[in-house]
This record gives C-alpha cells, sequence and structure tokens, in this order.
C-alpha cells in the first residue's frame, strides 16, 4: 500500500516539474514571452460630433446663425450641417489643443455624419418664406437635441390627401415609403393594426381610400352579415357613429332606400300626407321639429319629385 501511494506522489510530482518546466521554456522563447500572449488593446472608437445644440441655445446663437444655407435650400438633399469655416466665425478652430470641444476622437477627427434624408423634395426656403419657426418642426428632446419631424408632426399643418396624392409634394418617386410594417401579407391582415391605431393609418391615407377598396361587395365588416340588408335599420338606430365611418353621405342611405322603395316607419301613417288645409297632416309637423331628416332623403326641398307634386303649385 505504502509503495503504490509513493508511486503515486512520486508520478504527480514529476507531472509539476514538467509542466513548469515547459511554462519556463515556452517564457524563455523569442517571441513567445507573456505579453504577447495578452489580449491586443481595444481599437479607439469612431470619432463622432458631441451634441452641442443646448449649449449654442443657452448661449442665444440662433439657428440661421450655424444653418443659414436653410433660407435658401429647396431639396432635402442639401447638406445644411455647419462646415469648420462656419464654427471658425466663432470659435479658434486653429487650435488642436481645443478639437476636443467637438470631436470624440481627436487622434482621428471625422466629419460630422449626416443623416440621409427621406425627403429628397422638402424645401426649407418655402417654410421659412411662410414665416414658420425651426422649432416649429425640429423640437427638442430629453437631450436639448432637436429630432427630425415625424410624419405626424407634418400632418398638423398638412392634410392628408386621398390616394397619396400629397406625397409627391415632399417625396421623391425613388424613396422607398412604403413602411415596415407592411408586409406582404399586409392587405390581409391590417385590419387589426387599423382597429388599434387607426391615427396612425390617418398619417397617410384618408376615410375615402378605405372606402374605395371596402365598397360594394368587396370586403364587408365583420358586422355586414348576409342579412344585413334587411336587420340593418337596428344597428342604425342604435349607432349612427359607426355607419358614418364609411357612408359619410346620407344619400347613400336615401339612394338604396328609394330604388327598394323603403319608406321609414311613420311615412305609412294614415294622417302622414293630409292636405294644406287641414295643416298638411303629421309630416309637415315632423318637417317643422326636425328638417335635416327630412332633407337627409329629399336633398331637393320643394323642387324634389316627391315634394313637388304638392309644394310646387
Amino acid at each position: 500500500m505504502r509503495t503504490r501511494l509513493g508511486a503515486l506522489v512520486g508520478l504527480a510530482a514529476s507531472t509539476a516539474l514538467l509542466a513548469g518546466g515547459l511554462w519556463l521554456g515556452l517564457s524563455g522563447a523569442p517571441g513567445l514571452q507573456p505579453a504577447a500572449l495578452a489580449a491586443p488593446p481595444a481599437a479607439s472608437k469612431p470619432d463622432t460630433i458631441r451634441p452641442l445644440h443646448r449649449i449654442h441655445v443657452q448661449n442665444d446663437v440662433e439657428c440661421e446663425t450655424c444653418h443659414g444655407a436653410a433660407a435658401t435650400s429647396a431639396a432635402g438633399t442639401d447638406n445644411l450641417l455647419p462646415t469648420m469655416d462656419t464654427c471658425g466665425a466663432c470659435h479658434d478652430v486653429a487650435d488642436d489643443t481645443k478639437c476636443g470641444t467637438c470631436h470624440t476622437n481627436v487622434a482621428e477627427p471625422v466629419a460630422a455624419a449626416r443623416r440621409v434624408s427621406a425627403v429628397q423634395k422638402f424645401s426649407h426656403q418655402t417654410h421659412l418664406a411662410d414665416g414658420m419657426q425651426c422649432t416649429g418642426c425640429h423640437r427638442a428632446g430629453a437631450a436639448g437635441e432637436p429630432s427630425i419631424p415625424e410624419m405626424a408632426r407634418c400632418r398638423s399643418c398638412h392634410e392628408t390627401a386621398s390616394a397619396l396624392k400629397d406625397c409627391e409634394v415632399c417625396h421623391a418617386a425613388s424613396e422607398p415609403l412604403r413602411p415596415v410594417s407592411h408586409a406582404p401579407d399586409w392587405k390581409s391582415l391590417h385590419g387589426v393594426d387599423a382597429r388599434l391605431d387607426g391615427v396612425s393609418c390617418e398619417s397617410c391615407h384618408t376615410q375615402k381610400d378605405c372606402q374605395d377598396c371596402h365598397s360594394g361587395d368587396n370586403v364587408r365588416p365583420r358586422s355586414h352579415r348576409l342579412n344585413f340588408a334587411f336587420d340593418h335599420a337596428l344597428e342604425a338606430r342604435g349607432n349612427e357613429l359607426s355607419c358614418r365611418t364609411c357612408h359619410e353621405d346620407a344619400q347613400f342611405c336615401s339612394s338604396c332606400h328609394t330604388a327598394e322603395n323603403v319608406l321609414p316607419r311613420n311615412h305609412s301613417s294614415a294622417d302622414w300626407v293630409l292636405g294644406a288645409s287641414v295643416g298638411g297632416g303629421r309630416h309637415a309637423e315632423e318637417a317643422r321639429f326636425d328638417l335635416e331628416s327630412c332633407v337627409s332623403c329629399h336633398a331637393g326641398g320643394e323642387s324634389a319629385p316627391v315634394c313637388a307634386d304638392c309644394h310646387g303649385k
């Protein structure tokens, strides 16, 4: 037992000596110093321009002092960032010890990266000529830096036009304007997002755009069952605003009711139309009380065919 234990101890010691000798040999070999096996130093980060708008605003520096070219810019592709000469009008750009004021990597300085514009035909000149202020579109964020206006901000002044007719005012035909959310199956699934966030849809689409596609028998709402033509009056009386989401014009209703000879229930009463000598009947009372309801079908007033028989005499 002692003999076997001694053999194991000797083997462990020999292994340790061998490993130590191997390390000493490697460390003494040229080109294999321990320092050479360490991780290389981290590469320096690329240079960027520090956000300095807040400091300039606090010192009452006007936007046009640095971005003077905006006043004559008629294209979104124009580079309106200040140049070194622009900065040199106020700062000593020849002093190499102050490069760190703007540059994060003074050893490898580069020009400020410019965002690629998504509105190639946008005109700063037009907006400034109309008296708009820079901060009206480029509002400061949490860090005090002005932001690029999103579509919703443009819509606060510019009304959405049907069939995307107003897009070409600022956007070139070659610009990819399709949102990322509009995947190949968007046409089939967009109803879910439209119900959850209709405001986002309205940035590009009007209600008419929906109606043009959903009109007729193309795509009916889930509420429009197969027998909807017979019982829709119940829902129309209970939720008229919901109907007007698609059917804004009252003529949509009257044109169908007239063609199908569908009359309102009160029109069937025996006293609905009486002679003028007895006051005209119940319809005259209803007209005096709610004339708007009458003209929703009889838009021509006294000149409408159904009215002219009596009122036109």
